[in-house]
Protein backbone atom coordinates (compact mmCIF):
# COMPACT_ATOMS: atom_id res chain seq x y z
CA UNK A 1 0.00 0.00 0.00
CA UNK A 2 1.39 3.40 -0.99
CA UNK A 3 2.31 5.74 1.87
CA UNK A 4 0.29 8.98 1.79
CA UNK A 5 2.42 11.87 0.50
CA UNK A 6 1.98 14.00 3.61
CA UNK A 7 2.94 11.10 5.90
CA UNK A 8 6.01 10.29 3.82
CA UNK A 9 7.02 13.95 3.86
CA UNK A 10 6.67 14.28 7.63
CA UNK A 11 8.63 11.07 8.17
CA UNK A 12 11.41 12.36 5.97
CA UNK A 13 11.61 15.70 7.76
CA UNK A 14 11.48 14.26 11.28
CA UNK A 15 13.67 11.28 10.48
CA UNK A 16 16.78 11.21 8.33
CA UNK A 17 16.62 14.89 7.34
CA UNK A 18 15.81 16.38 10.75
CA UNK A 19 19.33 17.59 11.54
CA UNK A 20 19.70 19.02 8.04
CA UNK A 21 16.48 21.04 8.41
CA UNK A 22 17.63 22.45 11.76
CA UNK A 23 21.08 23.35 10.46
CA UNK A 24 19.71 25.02 7.33
CA UNK A 25 17.16 26.94 9.44
CA UNK A 26 19.96 28.16 11.71
CA UNK A 27 21.90 29.36 8.67
CA UNK A 28 18.85 31.09 7.22
CA UNK A 29 18.30 33.00 10.45
CA UNK A 30 21.94 34.10 10.45
CA UNK A 31 21.80 35.07 6.74
CA UNK A 32 18.66 37.18 7.17
CA UNK A 33 20.44 39.58 9.48
CA UNK A 34 24.03 39.21 8.25
CA UNK A 35 25.81 42.55 8.02
CA UNK A 36 23.34 44.45 10.21
CA UNK A 37 24.55 46.15 13.37
CA UNK A 38 22.18 44.29 15.70
CA UNK A 39 22.31 40.96 13.88
CA UNK A 40 19.83 38.33 15.03
CA UNK A 41 18.43 40.75 17.62
CA UNK A 42 16.24 41.98 14.78
CA UNK A 43 14.42 38.64 15.03
CA UNK A 44 13.23 39.87 18.43
CA UNK A 45 12.89 43.60 17.78
CA UNK A 46 10.90 43.34 14.54
CA UNK A 47 7.92 41.31 15.84
CA UNK A 48 7.98 43.19 19.14
CA UNK A 49 7.80 46.56 17.36
CA UNK A 50 4.99 45.45 15.06
CA UNK A 51 2.95 44.13 17.97
CA UNK A 52 3.50 47.33 19.96
CA UNK A 53 2.34 49.50 17.05
CA UNK A 54 -0.81 47.50 16.27
CA UNK A 55 -1.82 47.00 19.90
CA UNK A 56 -1.10 50.60 20.87
CA UNK A 57 -3.02 51.97 17.89
CA UNK A 58 -6.11 49.77 17.95
CA UNK A 59 -6.48 49.12 21.69
CA UNK A 60 -5.44 52.46 23.18
CA UNK A 61 -5.52 55.25 20.56
CA UNK A 62 -8.85 54.27 18.96
CA UNK A 63 -10.54 52.01 21.54
CA UNK A 64 -14.01 53.55 21.09
CA UNK A 65 -13.98 52.97 17.35
CA UNK A 66 -13.50 49.26 17.94
CA UNK A 67 -16.15 48.97 20.58
CA UNK A 68 -13.84 48.23 23.48
CA UNK A 69 -16.07 49.10 26.37
CA UNK A 70 -13.88 47.42 28.97
CA UNK A 71 -10.29 47.92 29.98
CA UNK A 72 -7.94 48.88 27.14
CA UNK A 73 -5.58 46.20 28.43
CA UNK A 74 -8.23 43.53 27.89
CA UNK A 75 -8.66 44.72 24.33
CA UNK A 76 -4.89 44.79 23.92
CA UNK A 77 -4.64 41.18 25.08
CA UNK A 78 -7.39 40.12 22.68
CA UNK A 79 -5.64 41.83 19.77
CA UNK A 80 -2.27 40.46 20.80
CA UNK A 81 -3.37 36.82 20.99
CA UNK A 82 -4.90 37.24 17.51
CA UNK A 83 -2.01 39.15 15.97
CA UNK A 84 0.83 36.85 17.04
CA UNK A 85 -0.35 33.73 15.14
CA UNK A 86 -1.38 35.85 12.15
CA UNK A 87 2.06 37.48 11.88
CA UNK A 88 3.64 34.01 11.92
CA UNK A 89 1.43 32.92 9.02
CA UNK A 90 2.27 36.10 7.10
CA UNK A 91 5.99 35.61 7.72
CA UNK A 92 5.85 32.12 6.21
CA UNK A 93 3.54 33.12 3.36
CA UNK A 94 5.74 36.05 2.29
CA UNK A 95 8.92 33.96 2.22
CA UNK A 96 7.46 30.79 0.72
CA UNK A 97 7.14 31.76 -2.99
CA UNK A 98 10.91 32.37 -3.31
CA UNK A 99 12.07 29.26 -1.43
CA UNK A 100 13.01 27.25 -4.53
CA UNK A 101 13.81 30.29 -6.67
CA UNK A 102 16.45 31.47 -4.22
CA UNK A 103 18.06 28.03 -4.05
CA UNK A 104 18.24 27.09 -7.74
CA UNK A 105 21.68 25.53 -7.39
CA UNK A 106 20.57 23.17 -4.64
CA UNK A 107 17.32 22.25 -6.40
CA UNK A 108 19.24 21.29 -9.54
CA UNK A 109 21.42 18.87 -7.61
CA UNK A 110 19.94 15.41 -8.08
CA UNK A 111 21.11 14.09 -4.72
CA UNK A 112 19.92 17.05 -2.63
CA UNK A 113 16.62 16.49 -0.72
CA UNK A 114 14.71 19.54 -1.90
CA UNK A 115 11.86 18.81 0.51
CA UNK A 116 13.95 20.28 3.34
CA UNK A 117 13.93 23.80 1.86
CA UNK A 118 10.31 24.77 2.67
CA UNK A 119 10.62 23.08 6.07
CA UNK A 120 13.77 25.11 6.74
CA UNK A 121 11.86 28.34 6.09
CA UNK A 122 9.04 27.40 8.47
CA UNK A 123 11.46 26.38 11.22
CA UNK A 124 13.39 29.64 10.81
CA UNK A 125 10.13 31.57 11.29
CA UNK A 126 9.71 29.91 14.69
CA UNK A 127 12.08 32.48 16.24
CA UNK A 128 9.91 35.61 15.79
CA UNK A 129 6.81 33.49 16.42
CA UNK A 130 8.31 32.31 19.69
CA UNK A 131 9.13 35.89 20.69
CA UNK A 132 5.57 37.00 19.97
CA UNK A 133 4.07 34.03 21.81
CA UNK A 134 6.21 34.77 24.86
CA UNK A 135 5.09 38.40 24.94
CA UNK A 136 1.48 37.31 24.43
CA UNK A 137 1.70 34.84 27.31
CA UNK A 138 3.23 37.35 29.71
CA UNK A 139 0.67 40.04 28.90
CA UNK A 140 -2.23 37.58 29.19
CA UNK A 141 -1.05 36.33 32.58
CA UNK A 142 -0.63 39.88 33.89
CA UNK A 143 -3.91 41.26 32.55
CA UNK A 144 -6.31 38.32 32.67
CA UNK A 145 -4.53 35.79 34.84
CA UNK A 146 -3.98 32.08 34.27
CA UNK A 147 -6.71 30.18 32.47
CA UNK A 148 -7.02 26.37 32.50
CA UNK A 149 -7.64 26.56 28.76
CA UNK A 150 -4.11 27.89 28.25
CA UNK A 151 -2.99 24.27 28.56
CA UNK A 152 -4.39 23.86 25.04
CA UNK A 153 -1.88 26.31 23.58
CA UNK A 154 0.69 23.62 22.62
CA UNK A 155 -2.01 21.86 20.60
CA UNK A 156 -2.85 25.10 18.78
CA UNK A 157 0.83 25.75 18.10
CA UNK A 158 1.22 22.26 16.64
CA UNK A 159 -1.85 22.65 14.43
CA UNK A 160 -0.68 26.04 13.22
CA UNK A 161 2.80 24.68 12.49
CA UNK A 162 1.24 21.87 10.44
CA UNK A 163 -0.88 24.36 8.51
CA UNK A 164 2.06 26.71 7.88
CA UNK A 165 4.19 23.80 6.70
CA UNK A 166 1.57 22.81 4.14
CA UNK A 167 1.11 26.44 3.09
CA UNK A 168 4.85 26.84 2.56
CA UNK A 169 5.08 23.73 0.38
CA UNK A 170 2.11 24.90 -1.67
CA UNK A 171 3.35 28.46 -2.22
CA UNK A 172 6.97 27.43 -2.74
CA UNK A 173 5.95 24.98 -5.45
CA UNK A 174 3.58 27.40 -7.16
CA UNK A 175 6.18 30.16 -6.89
CA UNK A 176 8.57 28.21 -9.09
CA UNK A 177 6.11 28.61 -11.98
CA UNK A 178 4.26 31.81 -11.04
CA UNK A 179 6.89 34.50 -10.55
CA UNK A 180 4.29 37.13 -9.54
CA UNK A 181 3.17 35.09 -6.55
CA UNK A 182 5.07 37.26 -4.06
CA UNK A 183 3.02 40.31 -5.03
CA UNK A 184 -0.22 38.32 -4.98
CA UNK A 185 0.53 36.99 -1.50
CA UNK A 186 1.37 40.49 -0.25
CA UNK A 187 -2.02 41.76 -1.39
CA UNK A 188 -3.88 38.78 0.06
CA UNK A 189 -2.19 39.04 3.46
CA UNK A 190 -3.04 42.74 3.66
CA UNK A 191 -6.67 41.95 2.89
CA UNK A 192 -6.60 39.04 5.33
CA UNK A 193 -5.61 41.29 8.21
CA UNK A 194 -8.92 43.14 7.90
CA UNK A 195 -11.14 40.17 6.98
CA UNK A 196 -10.31 38.20 10.11
CA UNK A 197 -11.13 39.06 13.76
CA UNK A 198 -7.62 40.29 14.47
CA UNK A 199 -7.94 44.06 14.93
CA UNK A 200 -11.72 44.09 15.29
CA UNK A 201 -12.94 43.66 18.84
CA UNK A 202 -16.15 41.67 19.55
CA UNK A 203 -18.48 44.70 19.77
CA UNK A 204 -17.40 45.83 16.32
CA UNK A 205 -17.85 42.34 14.86
CA UNK A 206 -21.35 42.16 16.28
CA UNK A 207 -22.25 45.47 14.64
CA UNK A 208 -21.07 44.52 11.16
CA UNK A 209 -23.57 43.91 8.34
CA UNK A 210 -24.43 40.28 7.75
CA UNK A 211 -22.51 40.19 4.45
CA UNK A 212 -19.27 41.36 6.07
CA UNK A 213 -19.75 38.96 8.98
CA UNK A 214 -20.12 36.17 6.43
CA UNK A 215 -16.83 37.15 4.80
CA UNK A 216 -15.03 37.00 8.14
CA UNK A 217 -16.60 33.65 9.00
CA UNK A 218 -15.64 32.25 5.59
CA UNK A 219 -12.00 33.23 6.13
CA UNK A 220 -10.27 30.03 7.34
CA UNK A 221 -7.74 32.05 9.32
CA UNK A 222 -10.57 33.57 11.37
CA UNK A 223 -11.11 30.18 12.99
CA UNK A 224 -7.45 29.94 13.94
CA UNK A 225 -7.71 33.36 15.58
CA UNK A 226 -10.93 32.48 17.41
CA UNK A 227 -9.32 29.35 18.84
CA UNK A 228 -6.48 31.42 20.27
CA UNK A 229 -8.95 33.95 21.67
CA UNK A 230 -10.94 31.18 23.36
CA UNK A 231 -7.84 29.72 24.98
CA UNK A 232 -6.09 32.92 26.08
CA UNK A 233 -8.84 35.47 26.77
CA UNK A 234 -12.27 33.84 27.13
CA UNK A 235 -11.19 30.74 29.02
CA UNK A 236 -13.93 28.70 27.35
CA UNK A 237 -14.93 27.41 23.92
CA UNK A 238 -16.68 30.59 22.82
CA UNK A 239 -16.44 29.52 19.16
CA UNK A 240 -17.03 25.74 19.14
CA UNK A 241 -17.26 25.47 15.33
CA UNK A 242 -13.76 26.92 15.00
CA UNK A 243 -12.37 23.99 17.00
CA UNK A 244 -13.49 21.74 14.16
CA UNK A 245 -12.63 24.04 11.24
CA UNK A 246 -9.12 24.93 12.41
CA UNK A 247 -7.75 21.36 12.87
CA UNK A 248 -9.40 20.12 9.68
CA UNK A 249 -8.11 23.14 7.76
CA UNK A 250 -4.54 22.72 9.07
CA UNK A 251 -4.42 19.04 8.14
CA UNK A 252 -6.03 19.73 4.76
CA UNK A 253 -3.40 22.38 4.03
CA UNK A 254 -0.60 19.92 4.77
CA UNK A 255 -2.20 17.28 2.55
CA UNK A 256 -2.67 19.75 -0.31
CA UNK A 257 0.81 21.23 0.01
CA UNK A 258 2.46 17.80 0.14
CA UNK A 259 0.44 16.56 -2.84
CA UNK A 260 1.24 19.59 -5.00
CA UNK A 261 4.93 19.39 -4.10
CA UNK A 262 5.10 15.64 -4.80
CA UNK A 263 3.47 16.08 -8.20
CA UNK A 264 5.73 18.97 -9.26
CA UNK A 265 8.97 17.82 -7.64
CA UNK A 266 10.37 16.05 -10.68
CA UNK A 267 10.01 19.20 -12.83
CA UNK A 268 11.35 21.78 -10.35
CA UNK A 269 14.90 21.69 -11.64
CA UNK A 270 13.75 22.17 -15.23
CA UNK A 271 11.47 25.12 -14.57
CA UNK A 272 14.11 26.91 -12.50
Amino acid sequence: MRTPQAVALVRSLTGRHRELVIELARREIAERYAGSALGVLWAILTPFTMMAVYVGLFAFVFPARFGNGGSPWTGATLILCSLVPWLAVVDVAMRAPSVFLAQRALVRQVVFPVEVLPARTVVACLVPWGVGSTVMGIVALLVIGPRPTMLLLPMLWLLQFIGMLGLCYLLATLGAWLRDLNEIVAILTTIGLYTAPILLLPATLAALPRALSGVITANPFSHMVWCYQDVVVYGRLEHPASWLVFPVGALAMLLIGAAVFARARANLAEVL
